[in-house]
Formats: structure tokens, C-alpha cells, sequence
């Protein structure tokens, strides 16, 4: 194999798949990245740990000679962002990757590519097309409110449902709700529901910020195939049932307040400097035209700060989660406008910047 590569792809591929590689895997296969060339179809990179797989195909190489090696994920990147001429040569000697810069040398000791994982190719199934940057914000908007800690295995994953031209992402940690809802330009061939980890979709959307503008989705074998430009991610479903939304999300309440996000996070972010992991919790207190935020902590001390809000109904008092509520805040605009609804202090609250978009939170009790 004897290959020459733009440097600025060449970083780009290999920080993807160093994203993807496994780190300290019992199969140290895993930890590796698979470079294959071919002097018709150019070069690929490409980087499993099982549960999301990576191919990253750059097109604008010079392949003199085709062939295959593996080398580590991380020592790759780690040269790559040291290289600072416009292109790399990579070529296989010695059962090791020699790289090229002009003025640099190196050698990485290497394996096989007949030992790396046969990656999967998209090939038709349940398939539909979604705008970049529509998905983009779907993932960004749902895919941090996945469960973190052990248990039902469908709260670890994201809900990617289409059903016509209406698509929805929803994803729950069973204490909060993210869901998203868009239009699609084209009605897809069938409808798609599946559970997706929010591993593979983070992966995805980091690489939609280039110049993408169509993602290709495909269900098949038991792992969803997203193909983004030059890049191919899959993900392996998770099983199980998600949770139905029925009742989950509450129905417009006549008591709610509207502020900008950014003015609603940083009053969060102030009062939540004096909370700790025993007593996450903050008390909004909301009546017209004020929104006072209180915490306390007996280890630490107490905090009140106040925010200006739009607001003209009978005071009310109610208690949640700070990091809950500044994790939502977070994919918002600062500048846009929230609406923030509640009922009373045992009723979950209802958090939105658009239609398209809904966040729920339960509450906690205050003492």
C-alpha cells in the first residue's frame, strides 16, 4: 500500500475514528484504525469497538498501490496533529504503517487488516433521507437525556421514529424527557422506529458540521447505517421497549412564565454554585415579573438570585433539579425566548423555546 493524502482529511479521518476506537479493550484490534486503498475507490478509514462503527472514505488521494493495515487509533491522531504540511504519504512495510511528511519520519508497528471487523455497507433496508442540519439539532437537542446509569437498557438509547414525513427523536432517563419532532421533504419508503445509542448519534452530529446536507438512514441487520457525505456510522439498536409518551408529557398549563434562555441559565448557574451531589435542588420561586432562584446547602451556604421574567399570574413555588434544567438550556439560543409551564410544586415542568421541541422535568420536593 502506498497512498498520498491531503493532511487536513487525513486529521479530520482519523480523529473520527480515534473517537470511535475502543480504549484498553481486551481485544486490542479495537483500539485500532483500518486503513484500506484502492486505486479506483481511494482510501477509507475505518474504527469499531462493536457498538458503533466508523468508515470515512477520502475520495481525493493519489493511490499508487492498494492494500490494507491496522494501527493503533490513537498513535495515528496523535502524529497527524503534528503534521503540518499539506500532505501525508502512508504506505504498509515491515507489518507496520510508515508515514511521510517530507521532514518527518515515522513508524508505527502494525497488524493485519484480515483481523479487523468486517464493517457493514449500506445497502438499501428501511431507508429515508433527512436534512443535515435537521438532524443535527435533533440529536443535539435529545441525545443528553439518555439514562446513565445501569438499568432498563431502552432508556440508554434514543427513540428515532418516522412515520410519513413527521420524524421524532425522544430520549428519557425516566427523571426528565427530551423530544424533538421535524418534517421531512420526502415521505420515506416505510416507517422506521428503532432505539438508537446516543454514542453513535453524538458521532454523527459532530461530523454534520462540514458542509453535509443530507443524511442517508437506513435500518438493517439489527444496526441503524447513517451516511453523511464521506462518512458512514453505524450503531447497533438497543432492545427493549421505550416507554410510552402517553400522559408523560403534560398538557398546556395557564401557569407559566417566559424569560431568555440565557438569562434563565445563568440565574440557574449562579444558584447552583452552592448546592452539592446531597442536595441538588434549587426553589423557583415565581410571581409577576420576578423569578427568584434559592439554594441551599448546610455543608456550603445559601444562594438567592433573581431574573426578570414575564409573568402575571399568583405566586408560586416549586423545586427541581438545576442540572437537569441548564442541560436543556444549554441547546437553546441564549438570546431566545422559554416558556416555562408548571402546575403546582408535585407536577412535572414543561420547558420549550419552539413547537418542534419539548423538555420535561419532574419535580423535587422541597423542604
Amino acid at each position: 500500500m502506498k497512498v498520498t493524502i491531503p493532511t487536513k482529511l487525513l486529521l479530520e479521518g482519523a480523529a473520527h475514528a480515534a473517537a470511535v476506537a475502543a480504549n484498553k479493550s481486551p481485544k486490542p484490534i479495537l483500539e485500532c484504525v483500518a486503513i484500506r486503498a484502492d486505486p479506483t475507490t481511494g482510501v477509507s478509514l475505518e474504527a469499531t469497538d462493536l457498538d458503533v462503527g466508523l468508515r470515512f472514505h477520502i475520495q481525493d488521494a493519489r493511490v499508487d498501490e492498494g492494500g490494507g493495515i491496522v494501527v493503533p487509533a490513537a498513535r495515528l491522531l496523535s502524529i497527524c496533529r503534528e503534521v503540518d504540511e499539506g500532505e501525508t504519504t502512508l504506505s504498509d512495510a515491515e507489518g507496520g504503517l510508515t508515514v511521510d511528511t517530507g521532514r518527518s519520519h515515522f513508524y508505527v508497528r502494525g497488524e493485519p487488516i484480515d483481523e479487523f471487523p468486517q464493517l457493514p455497507l449500506l445497502a438499501g433496508g428501511r431507508s429515508l433521507s433527512v436534512p443535515a442540519t435537521l438532524m443535527q439539532n435533533m440529536i443535539r437537542r435529545t441525545a443528553f437525556a439518555t439514562a446513565k446509569e445501569a438499568g432498563r437498557f431502552a432508556l440508554h438509547g434514543v427513540q428515532f421514529r418516522a412515520k410519513g414525513k413527521d420524524i421524532e427523536m425522544v430520549a428519557t432517563d425516566g427523571r426528565r424527557l427530551a423530544r424533538s419532532v421535524g418534517l421531512l421533504e420526502k415521505k420515506p419508503d416505510a416507517d422506521v422506529q428503532a432505539i438508537i445509542g446516543p454514542r453513535g448519534l453524538n458521532l454523527l452530529e459532530r461530523i454534520l458540521g462540514g458542509d453535509v446536507t443530507e443524511v442517508e438512514v437506513a435500518i438493517q441487520d439489527r444496526q441503524a447505517l447513517f451516511r453523511a457525505g464521506s462518512a458512514l456510522v453505524i450503531s447497533r439498536l438497543i432492545d427493549g421497549s421505550f416507554p410510552s409518551l402517553d400522559g408523560v408529557i403534560p398538557a398546556k398549563s395557564d401557569h407559566a412564565f417566559t424569560s431568555t434562555a440565557g438569562d434563565f441559565a445563568s440565574g440557574l448557574r449562579r444558584a447552583s454554585l452552592l448546592t452539592t451531589r446531597d442536595a441538588m435542588s434549587v426553589e423557583l420561586h415565581i410571581e409577576p415579573e420576578s423569578l427568584v432562584i434559592r439554594s441551599r446547602a448546610r455543608e456550603v451556604g445559601k444562594a438567592k438570585v433573581e431574573v426578570p421574567v414575564d409573568y402575571d399570574g399568583v405566586p408560586q413555588t416549586v423545586g427541581f433539579n438545576p442540572h437537569y434544567l441548564q442541560e436543556a438550556l444549554k441547546v437553546m439560543e441564549p438570546g431566545c425566548t422559554v416558556k416555562f409551564e408548571f402546575t403546582n410544586a408535585k407536577s412535572p415542568g414543561k420547558l420549550s423555546d419552539c413547537d418542534e421541541y419539548t423538555y420535561v422535568v419532574m419535580p423535587i420536593a422541597l423542604e
